[in-house]
């Protein structure tokens, strides 16, 4: 599915959020950007945030309305993330971001690892994905470096790509958001939320990671924050029983994106 065009003109940029079978509307060179998705948070003994999806990309590529490409979009699920995958014309095997790796909430070092990069060729390069933290925030996508972890235990981490969102996206560059999830808990400066209700945190913007989430109280589970597109999902822990109610973040799905050339 194509989410989105711009660029207009003789050089569109699509945004595709579903595996398909790409034929090129028109003759050219593109750049073709690949995230996979990012893995789930843990929420059983311990919040975890979940590993991000790695990001790689072919910079240039000479496409005609006879090629044809298959597209491989991974979904971000509370589980380990798919992978992204790009194979087709004039390319050399499977090229594929792998998806970040789900936390285990049963471990006390058990955050999900970041997503790696597989296949060569068409100067195919890229990074692998943010792990994420023991504190339960979710790991960020990396476009000039390895994605990063969470700094601290009140947020997902941030990603390193240039800000804006992914609609500022053009001409070989893949832009991210620039907030990840924060931190949520039940009891905020003395003002408890009412047993029995949810707490929710902030979602991460494109390639930030989701917020870790905790309750103070005994029947109040805590519901962690999804990473941004890519990243990785926030842990979730509730104290007492609640903890057996607890929602942990789920990961965010992978994108392609492919962007004609002027030159």
């Amino acid at each position: 599915m194509i989410i989105g065009a711009s660029g207009g003109g003789a050089f569109p940029q699509l945004f595709l959020t579903k595996s398909t079978t790409w034929v090129p509307p028109q003759d050219g060179t593109v750049c073709i950007h690949v995230v996979g998705a990012g893995g789930g948070g843990g929420y059983q003994a311990y919040r975890r945030g979940g590993g991000a999806g790695a990001y790689a990309k072919i910079p240039s590529l000479a496409v005609t309305t006879s090629g044809s490409y298959t597209l491989v979009v991974g979904a971000g699920t509370t589980a380990t993330g798919g992978a992204s995958s790009i194979a087709g014309t004039g390319l050399t095997g499977t090229k594929t971001c792998g998806g970040g790796i789900l936390a285990n909430g049963y471990s006390s070092t058990g955050q999900g690892a970041g997503g790696q990069v597989s296949g060569s060729g068409e100067s195919w390069a890229g990074f692998t994905g943010g792990a994420g933290g023991s504190g339960g925030g979710g790991g960020a996508v990396g476009v000039y470096g390895t994605g990063a972890a969470p700094v601290n235990s009140y947020m997902g981490a941030f990603t390193d790509a240039d800000g804006g969102g992914l609609a500022n996206s053009g001409f070989g560059i893949i832009c991210g958001g620039s907030q990840p999830g924060v931190y949520g808990v039940s009891m905020n400066s003395g003002q408890a939320v009412t047993s029995g209700t949810y707490m929710g945190t902030r979602s991460g913007e494109d390639f930030c990671g989701g917020g870790p989430a905790y309750s103070e109280l005994y029947n109040a589970p805590a519901v962690a924050g999804n990473g941004g597109i890519g990243a990785g999902g926030g842990g979730a822990v509730g104290y007492g029983q609640a903890g057996a109610y607890s929602t942990a973040g789920a990961g965010g799905d992978g994108i392609i994106v492919i962007q004609y050339l002027p030159w």
